[in-house]
């Protein structure tokens, strides 16, 4: 009893490690490369590829995307707004700061793509 009480109390500290560093209506920063989706089913279906493991089918549904402008990629670092963060999904919707064309824009990301 006591093992499991431990390791619920670290997954709990886990979890509040991750979610501290991703914060409702913080501006942070978008890694360069990260995916962009319009809609959470193309984020959610891009997720299970990845966790997978079939790159093969990860490349190629990426690439669909991509073409289809379904998704974006962005070369260098762009600045959000977290609008909303969704822990359990591993699923951050953003509004793009950056100026540009794109300023104003909403979008999901999973959880890696921003960073401090």
């Amino acid at each position: 009893m006591k093992s499991y009480l431990a390791l619920l109390t670290l997954l709990a500290l886990t979890s509040a490690a991750h979610a501290g560093e991703i914060r409702l209506g913080a501006s942070m920063q978008v890694k360069p490369v990260s995916i962009w989706f319009e809609d959470r089913a193309n984020l959610a279906r891009w997720q299970a590829l990845k966790k997978a493991g079939d790159s093969k089918a990860l490349a190629s549904y990426q690439d669909g995307l991509l073409q289809a402008r379904e998704a974006w990629q962005f070369t260098r670092p762009l600045t959000v707004r977290i609008r909303s963060f969704e822990p359990r999904a591993h699923l951050v919707d953003v509004e793009m700061q950056t100026e540009g064309r794109l300023q104003g824009s909403t979008w999901v990301l999973d959880t890696d793509a921003p960073q401090q």
